[in-house]
């Protein structure tokens, strides 16, 4: 999403009032010449210090110019002398957000807001500002009534509009701004990009492969592309170094270079650790401490932490949802501070003076997360790990990323700007604390009574017509079966089924699941599968673990991307190696055989249980000693100033 707000330039009225020097500062501000009208303005101030209009021009100049830190002291004391000045009040809003303190910024937007409340773009500038916060149900009105209040077309309010829809999943409404942004700009390959993504969310694969080829070529293979690197994971054909690209060109659009590229100073931690004889204080950074996918995965890990070695910080940057997810990792760490309502340099202050040793950000480009505290470095190591399957881009966010032999393999080092560091079985965690009880029945579920169970529990973007390809072809094969898929949102499910029908599919055996509040209940319910579906080139993650530990096997594709591989690097550590395809038809007559077999399916399963508390996968207290190893190697690397690979 684009962060760029427009400042509000000195208004012109009375301009015939105004003297030569005035008129020509004016003119200058108009052709949007910044240094020049900087240095006019310096020089109309020598003379006059407090002069209003100069004042104003000259923080338009420096805000131009992108020196915010500058531009600061100038249009507060512009403020302070026209405190009832809605432009200024707007452009003191610009600053604040460009250096991230974001909850200051909106004061400056209301306000501004208040003296004028029809001003299209400080009404836009409003909603980013909340956007960034991520806000989003709260932007979209800000965003409606600047599009109402613009003459003509409002593109960039429109596109933040877009935005905000996709990230609070209206994926529908998302879609037709999108489609309407991309028919009034093909070039744009940023909104070619969004609009693809919202395509895939909604399962709407018309002419994919063609506007994947259209991006590739705007983009000039990605290398030009400053669009969420989240959203390119799941885009078919999208190469590893295409993804760091992608990562790198988001790293540096929306992270302000005087933050990215300012010196690291000295931290608060270093040499003490081992000095002062005390544990390795390790921080766990997320917005996902609530009812989500990572934090369902997380608890056996802050719970088994050996506290004899290690002290266990959870900062947590997401809204309190008050689910038994929460409550149980919030008890589970040392220390749990809330810092939703913290700004960018507040949450960085926070974590220093913690003088966390090791900081682990469990979100990278995902949803919702604050790279940019990583960019004002909070640790004297900082780890990406776990909730976003790629690169930052920027060795400045991470030193290491957590992976393991499969997921990161060694040669592909190249393709991350964090150094790899291995874990000796799947990077992924799992919960085996719930036991599960027996599933409801077929009928109870939704499942004919009768026939053979696919399932794929994955969110509907991992979905492609490739993919759908294969599964429709293994239910023609396989005529008694069905698949079973998570319930998306929106027109998706619709779609879903006219994809399947024009497969030659029967449209009834593509069910739908709906989601269950309670984990214990949806893992029990998985076990009514006979066999689960790996999707590519986004593989289950969380929702792979989840139909392992449910004792269901699973396919998967080997990739050639992290996000692609993770699906093999769970069966790996399930001792299930043989379920891991090299090909996509490799995939299809593994699935057909395993279909047809149902002596050997059941030894499969009988696998599962026999090794569900030994395989690698599903020992945790294996799992959590190796993590604090790899920490402590970490740790000792830096004391010694090297960082190689943690293999």
């Amino acid at each position: 999403m684009k962060t760029s707000r427009k400042k509000q330039r000195p208004g012109t009225a009375k301009r015939a009032l105004l003297d030569p020097e005035c008129l020509a500062l004016m003119r200058l501000v108009d052709a949007v010449r910044f240094a020049e009208s900087e240095a006019a303005a310096g020089r109309i101030l020598g003379a006059h210090p407090t002069h209003p209009l100069a004042l104003k021009a000259l923080g338009f100049a420096l805000i131009g110019q992108g020196r915010y830190d500058d531009a600061l002291p100038i249009v507060g004391f512009a403020l302070e002398r026209s405190p009832d000045d809605p432009e200024l009040h707007n452009n003191l809003g610009i600053v604040l957000s460009a250096l991230m303190r974001w909850d200051e910024s909106l004061q400056c937007f209301a306000r501004s807001i208040e003296i004028k409340p029809s001003d299209p773009e400080v009404l836009k500038n409003y909603g980013v500002a909340l956007s960034r916060m991520h806000r989003y149900d709260d932007a979209v009105p800000l965003f409606l009534k600047a599009i109402e209040c613009h003459p003509g077309d409002y593109l960039e309010a429109i596109e933040q509009l877009a935005g905000a829809l996709l990230s609070s999943h209206r994926n529908d409404e998302a879609w037709t701004c999108f489609n309407e942004l991309w028919s009034n700009d093909p070039t744009n390959a940023a909104i070619l990009s969004q609009l693809l993504c919202a395509s895939l969310k909604r399962c709407d694969w018309s002419d994919l492969e063609d506007r994947l080829l259209t991006l590739r070529s705007l983009s000039v293979n990605y290398q030009e592309l400053t669009d969420n690197p989240f959203v390119v994971l799941s885009f078919p054909g999208v190469r590893a170094d295409e993804q760091r690209r992608v990562a790198a060109n988001f790293a540096r659009h929306n992270i302000p270079a005087s933050v990215l590229d300012a010196p690291v100073g000295d931290l608060p931690a270093g040499e003490t650790c081992a000095a002062e004889g005390r544990r390795l204080r390790i921080g766990y950074l997320s917005a996902d401490f609530r009812n989500h996918p990572v934090a369902l995965i997380m608890p056996q890990v802050i719970e088994l932490h050996d506290r004899s070695r290690v002290e266990v910080f959870g900062y947590s940057i997401g809204v309190d949802d008050k689910s038994e997810i929460r409550e149980r990792l919030g008890a589970a760490f040392d220390h749990f501070v809330d810092l939703f309502d913290c700004s960018v340099s507040d949450t960085a202050q926070r974590i220093r003076a913690d003088q966390i040793d090791i900081l682990v950000d469990l979100h990278g480009w995902t949803a919702d997360g604050r790279p940019e505290a990583l960019a004002l470095r909070c640790a004297p190591l900082q780890v990406n790990w776990l909730g976003y399957a790629g690169t930052l881009g920027h060795p400045k966010l991470a030193d290491y990323l957590l992976g393991d032999a499969v997921t990161t393999p060694v040669q592909e080092q190249a393709n991350y700007s964090e150094t790899l560091a291995h874990l000796p079985h799947s990077y992924l965690p799992a919960d085996t604390a719930g036991e599960l009880s027996a599933p409801p029945s077929r009928t109870d579920a939704g499942l004919p009574a009768q026939g053979f169970v696919f399932c794929s529990f994955n969110n509907s973007y991992k979905f492609n017509p490739q993919v759908f390809d294969l599964w429709c072809r293994l239910l023609r094969e396989l005529p008694d079966s069905c698949l079973w898929l998570s319930q998306p949102g929106g027109s998706a499910q619709e779609r879903l089924r006219q994809e399947a029908q024009a497969r030659g599919v029967e449209p009834q055996r593509i069910i739908f699941a709906p989601r269950l509040e309670s984990r214990i209940e949806h893992l029990s319910r998985l076990q009514l599968a006979d066999l689960a579906l790996d999707p590519f080139p986004y593989n289950s993650h969380s929702s792979g673990i989840d139909v392992l530990w449910a004792g269901v096997p699973m396919v998967a594709l080997l990739g050639d991307t992290f996000p692609g591989r993770v699906g093999a690097s769970l069966l790996r550590a399930a001792g299930l190696e043989e379920l891991i395809a090299a090909s996509p038809e490799a995939y299809c007559q593994l699935v057909l055989a395993l279909a047809r077999d149902a002596q050997r399916l059941r030894a499969l399963r009988a696998t599962l249980a026999d090794n569900k508390r030994s395989c690698p996968l599903f020992d945790m207290p294996r799992f959590v000693r190796s993590l604090e190893d790899v920490y402590f190697r970490m740790w000792d690397s830096h004391l010694q100033g090297v960082r190689t690979a943690l293999l």
